[in-house]
């Protein structure tokens, strides 16, 4: 028999003499069936991490620290404490923890949801093709570019939870398609870890726009994906401690929680004590985080105040004081702990909006707009003057568009986005900007975003009336405009007086349509 390579030497201890040990130290135990009950039930080891609290710290002069910082505890009990009171603690953990894992599902089920579709968007198998990621690094510039280390060990792992996953779904995809996964059924079989590293193999923009969907933002306001990668990693950090039964009350937490930019740089920030120490290893850092994305996935759910109410309450009940879980002593004075409290709605729609359509930056439509005229086009210019002529006609004919509203603009995080379906040969489609200078002016001082949903809504919904696929098919304007001339399309536009069914945002949720 081999001999384990540790130094532990403590003896096994039976049920009756950890009471006795646990007397002899100075726990009041009760009688000797409820104590032998509990141990029973709970363990000696698992209820030690309740009772370290209350454990005697040595007296001065001697230290109160060792070596590596961490505090010292002596092996006696200060007078007054009782097993009874331990279990309760153990027992309000126990609740905590199913609470709080409740809580985490929500916001896993989301993320897999959004992560898949934004991934969904480039490529069904975006997972398994690293360019699709920005996964890629290329040494030799004449070899094509290899997956980087990282996304080959991410990938291995992966196919270890793809090949191990049963669910009826999964069996129906290999029985019609093969053993792979597309990434928006990929991402039910991760594991939040797993889900939580192919966020961080994500393009950057990508990351950015999901992150301010969320209004995880930096200083500047654009989306701090560095913050919600974190946030990511510390949820899945705190559910593989709650999936395992681990202690939450009184924990420090492996993975200090990113106060994102904007609430580093804003002391009054809803986010600002993330940026504390001893708030963003706590459990109050985990809840300020889920309150905040929960506001904007499920805006209706009170499940993360209700949590911190019942902290509250036990904290009086039980007994243990709200700072052991990083509750600063003002917390309740924050809007966001407000039922009542929302966030702006915008982000979320916005990054909607960027999910139902190909859609190109400010720069890189400008950049499309070949067909921009130069002015003074017989003025003698070298190369580079041209060049810069040529951008500056850009700059302006973008502009030019947005004066007079005949561009669809989506802006999210402080960056603009332009659909590209709007542009053909270089500059917008003439018919098409007839048709969105129309329609926004009859959405009067609406909300900019609310605007751009209406009029996607428009483009992108079939119209019965309008000259029907191949198939048979309803088509919408969109549809129609990819496969006719833009005299075709106007056309059929008129004939089918489909701008009526336009619906102006303010009666979005009436359903009226412009008149």
């Amino acid at each position: 028999m081999t001999t384990p390579n540790s130094t532990y030497a403590k003896p096994f201890l039976t049920v009756p003499e950890q009471i006795r040990r646990l007397r002899g130290r100075g726990m009041d135990c009760g009688d000797n069936a409820y104590a032998a009950e509990v141990l029973q039930r709970y363990g000696y080891y698992r209820l030690s991490g309740y009772w370290h609290l209350y454990r005697d710290r040595p007296a001065p002069p001697a230290p109160r620290f060792d070596e590596e910082d961490r505090e010292i505890r002596l092996d006696t009990f200060v007078p007054g404490t009782g097993l009874a009171h331990v279990v309760s603690l153990y027992e309000f953990d126990h609740e905590l923890r199913m609470r709080l894992g409740d809580v985490l599902s929500t916001v896993e089920t989301a993320f897999r949801f959004f992560i898949g579709h934004r991934l969904g968007r480039i490529d069904a198998f975006a997972h398994r093709h690293p360019w699709a990621l920005g996964a890629t690094r290329q040494e030799d510039p004449g070899a094509p570019p290899e997956p980087t280390a990282a996304y080959r060990e991410w990938l291995e792992e992966y196919d270890r939870h793809e090949q191990r996953a049963r669910g009826d779904f999964v069996v129906h995809f290999r029985q019609q398609y093969g053993p792979h996964l597309p990434i928006w059924v990929a991402t039910e079989v991760m594991s939040f870890g797993v889900l939580s590293s192919l966020y961080d193999l994500m393009l950057q923009p990508d990351q950015e726009i999901l992150a301010a969907r969320f209004q995880v933002r930096t200083a500047d306001g654009h989306g701090d994906r560095g913050a919600l990668g974190n946030w990511l990693n510390n949820l899945r950090n705190v559910r593989n401690i709650c999936a395992h039964y681990g202690r939450v009350w009184n924990r420090a937490f492996d993975v200090l929680i990113d106060a994102p930019g904007q609430a580093r740089k804003d002391a009054d920030d809803l986010l600002a004590s993330l940026a504390e120490e001893g708030t963003n290893n706590r459990l109050y850092g985990v809840l300020l985080v889920l309150r905040h994305l929960l506001l904007s996935i499920a805006p209706e759910k009170g499940d993360v105040v209700d949590l911190a109410d019942f902290v509250e309450e036990k904290s009086r009940t039980v007994g243990f004081g709200m700072e052991q879980l990083g509750f600063p002593d003002s917390w309740r004075s924050s809007p966001i702990w407000d039922r009542a409290f929302a966030l702006d709605r915008s982000p979320m729609m916005a990054a909607s909006l960027l999910d139902r359509a190909e859609c190109m930056t400010a720069a890189e439509t400008r950049a499309s707009l070949t067909g921009a005229e130069v002015i003074d086009t017989e003025r003698t210019r070298t190369p580079a003057q041209a060049a810069r002529a040529k951008k500056a006609a850009q700059r302006s004919l973008l502009r030019t568009y947005l004066k007079h509203n005949v561009v669809i603009e989506v802006e999210l995080g402080g960056t603009k986005f332009y659909p590209a379906f709007q542009f053909r040969d270089g500059k917008i489609i003439d018919a098409l900007a007839e048709i969105n200078q129309a329609l926004a002016r009859s959405c009067g001082g609406s909300d900019p975003t609310d605007v751009a949903r209406a009029l996607l809504d428009w483009w992108q919904t079939p119209h019965l009336d309008l000259p029907h696929g191949a198939d048979g098919s309803d088509r919408s304007p969109l549809e129609l405009l990819s496969s006719a001339t833009e005299e075709e399309f106007a056309a059929a536009i008129d004939e089918a007086d489909a701008i009526r069914s336009f619906v102006v945002p303010h009666d979005l949720d009436r359903g009226n349509a412009c008149e």
